[in-house]
């Protein structure tokens, strides 16, 4: 049987590491072996891991450490497939594969926007590394996954590669669950009050998410509508910059913020609004799976992902990146409109679990036949 190592820091919570963690667990009864590799003890994912997936931790407190700990792995546990979603990690293992005796195949998921990343570098510096190691070593990958065609010609122009290096599979993110025709009302008592109009927003509070711009606008359109409500979902960086905001408007009665909860998906079956107000994206799980419902839908039409995904999508509307008058007009219009049944264009089919994984198995196949 042949082992297939995905390469992760944490079980955080997050796309890459949804998508991950998955992958292993279908896996776990096939003709491959799924292990995760991690280096920091953290997320709440991990209790998503099904018994059979094994898990390895490393030691790994900086790059080079990581670069040692890689090269120490893949000659002891041998694994046939190597796959990594970070852009930089994704590097570090493609120098690890370079200087150790044993040759894995190398996967590198692309999901965000490579330009968006290097850009958001702490420093110059930091930047021009990552853009130089990548435009180096990329080409020496075995396969890349793009999650959405926007990533794709994207990596293509940014890096330079032949396009047979890179395959579009979207993520899976929809399963049975995403086809029942309701899901169970979530115990928060806003969606017991039929006399507001709920927005909800659900993914990690970092800038790039665009939370803190979604406050801003959203106490504009409270001036016009007052029976608005949001509910954000998630945690992160931005979390005590977002609640300044809350409080220094006194608009706390219309805004909360809470964890992420594992039964997400029914805060957005269930809500009437659902809003990303991403500056980038690769492709949104969340947004993808705001689909199946009959939630309205606002999302920014940022590089890569909505506007593919949204494409043919009944109730829903593309507004521009960091435009906060759309977003509040977008928000009072949907607040007027009643929810009706969604009518979702042919290419849903793309994003269930099965359908992405059939093509995940086939490009693995293909590496190791």
């Amino acid at each position: 049987m042949k082992k297939i190592s995905f390469i992760i820091p944490s079980f955080d919570v997050g796309g890459s590491e949804f998508n991950f963690i998955n992958k292993a667990n279908y896996l776990q009864n096939s003709e491959y072996i799924p292990e995760l590799v991690y280096w920091l003890d953290q997320g709440e994912l991990k209790k998503h891991i099904k018994p059979k997936v094994s898990t390895k931790k490393i030691n790994a407190s900086n790059l080079i450490y990581l670069l040692m700990e890689l090269i120490n792995y893949f000659n002891k546990s041998k694994p046939e497939i190597v796959h990594t979603a970070n852009y930089m990690i994704a590097n570090i293992v493609i120098l690890a594969k370079v200087f150790s005796s044993h040759k894995p195949k190398v996967i590198i998921g692309a999901e965000s926007n490579f330009n968006a990343v290097c850009k958001a570098s702490k420093n110059f510096i930091d930047e021009f590394i990552l853009r130089s190691l990548s435009k180096s070593l990329y080409h020496r990958s075995d396969k890349i996954i793009s999650v959405s065609k926007g990533v794709k010609n994207a990596l293509l122009k940014e890096l330079q590669l032949k396009e047979s290096k890179i395959n579009v599979i979207y993520n899976g993110v929809l399963t049975e669950k995403h086809s029942k025709e309701f899901s169970e009302l979530p115990d928060h008592h806003w969606y017991d009050n039929n006399e507001i109009c709920l927005v909800c927003s659900i993914g990690r509070l970092s800038p790039e998410k665009g939370i803190y711009e979604l406050v801003s606008a959203f106490r504009k359109a409270l001036i016009i509508n007052n029976s608005l409500r949001l509910l954000i979902i998630g945690k992160g960086s931005e979390e005590n910059r977002i609640n300044k905001l809350i409080r220094d408007n006194k608009i706390e009665k219309y805004i909360e913020i809470i964890e992420f909860r594992d039964n997400y998906y029914s805060y957005l079956d269930n809500c009437d609004i659902f809003v990303l107000n991403s500056f980038y994206e690769g492709m949104s799980n969340i947004l993808a799976e705001a689909i199946t419902t009959n939630t309205k839908i606002i999302s920014t039409n940022c590089n890569y992902g909505p506007a593919e995904i949204l494409h043919g999508v009944s109730d829903s509307k593309l507004i521009d990146v960091n435009n906060e008058n759309q977003l509040v007009d977008a928000i009072i219009g949907f607040s007027n409109k009643k929810k009706v049944k969604r009518k979702c264009s042919s290419h849903l089919k793309k994003f269930y679990f099965e359908e992405s994984m059939k093509k995940y198995i086939k490009t693995v196949q293909e590496l190791t036949k």
